[in-house]
């Protein structure tokens, strides 16, 4: 700037240095970035490791200050709690044997983890700011993926969504980017910015395309699943995408429960015809009045289900005649507005549920 008031010429030409020079340092780090080479993502080490990673960064501290020899000494040993972090295989909190269904607490939205009885994880729905919501929080990074790393979950089998509202796939993307599932299962391709996008983060990380319809049936990690819609030859649109839903039934041995996104009474009364009986039901479109016909959940029967609210949410989901449904055929309900997340673990004979607020 002080050239220019000199010459011209000679300020033009610092300015196309400096110019260069900062296409180089931002080009730099757009490519580094786009490689993640820095970006690692680690399941919650225990105790132990913690200690150790912070004895051995307080000795190279220390070291430092020494001679040279214990100064690498130093180093060498917080290189070494680092890899140690870095690669040491954490251990998966699951039950061989038994199917497991968690619905996360993601406040007004939908997350079910579910683990099988030979250990397949499969993550279906992920979370988010429904309607005309906007936020910059990410709850896929700030609480799907903290929750599966607690369970030391560093890698997903499959990721599934049961259909494109916000509130319900708005964190996958960063579940993908952080646990690299080989298969995405899904309903419809959905016209929807918020699908195409997801979709092109799917194929980004190399995750396998499985599309999903009615009638179709497949054995997972030890569990056979029923496909109940959407149905054979249903064309996507933007305005019936709760009745869209990818609904899923799965049995192990003599237990089953039936993951009905946010279906609702005219696919019910489908879906009545289809033997959806189960032990255990997430119920649909977080407990509203659009869901959870009386005729329905005598099809189903279940012994107990699950709701997935926000405490205090703007829609007073769930419902206070629907929940009064459930209580009158005496189905024990949860609802993670009140206690948190609920693990339910099918073990082919019984069904027990453990709230994460007891």
């Amino acid at each position: 700037m002080g050239l220019s008031y000199v010459s011209y010429w000679l300020a033009h030409l610092l300015a196309l240095i400096a110019g260069y020079s900062l296409a180089v340092l931002t080009g730099t780090i757009r490519f580094i970035g786009h490689l993640q080479i820095a970006d690692v993502r680690l399941a919650s080490v225990t105790t132990a490791t913690a200690l150790a990673a912070a004895l051995a960064y307080g000795m190279a501290m220390v070291l430092a200050r020494r001679r040279l020899l214990l100064a690498w000494l130093g180093v060498a040993g917080l290189l070494a709690s680092a890899i140690w972090i870095t690669v040491a295989p954490s251990t998966k909190q699951w039950r061989p044997g038994v199917l497991e269904v968690t619905a996360i607490d993601v406040g007004q939205g939908d997350s079910l983890l579910i683990v099988t009885p030979e250990g397949k994880t499969i993550l279906l729905d992920s979370g988010g700011f429904g309607g005309q919501s906007h936020s910059d929080f990410d709850v896929g990074e700030e609480v799907v993926s903290p929750y599966l790393w607690s369970r030391g979950i560093r890698y997903l089998d499959a990721v599934a969504i049961s259909h494109p509202h916000s509130d319900h796939i708005g964190g996958m993307r960063s579940v993908i980017g952080n646990f690299r599932p080989r298969e995405f299962w899904y309903g419809l391709d959905s016209p929807t910015p918020e699908f195409t996008e997801l979709a092109a983060t799917a194929r980004a990380f190399g995750v396998t395309f499985r599309p999903r319809a009615a009638g179709e049936s497949f054995d997972f990690g030890g569990v056979h699943f029923r496909v109940l819609n959407p149905q054979p030859g249903t064309v996507a649109t933007n305005r019936d995408q709760d009745d869209e839903s990818m609904v899923l039934h799965l049995q192990y041995g003599g237990t089953s429960a039936l993951l009905v996104g946010d279906s609702h009474k005219r696919i019910e009364e489908i879906m009545e015809g289809e033997d959806p009986q189960a032990n255990l039901l997430k119920i649909g479109h977080h407990g509203s009045a659009t869901s959870s016909s009386p005729e329905f959940l005598r099809a189903v029967s279940p012994q107990f289900a699950v709701v997935s609210a926000g405490y205090y949410n703007l829609f007073h989901h769930p419902r206070a005649d629907v929940m009064k449904r459930f209580a009158d055929l005496q189905v024990r309900t949860y609802r993670t507005d009140l206690a948190g997340a609920v693990t339910f673990y099918l073990d082919g004979t019984t069904v027990s549920a453990r709230p994460a607020l007891r």
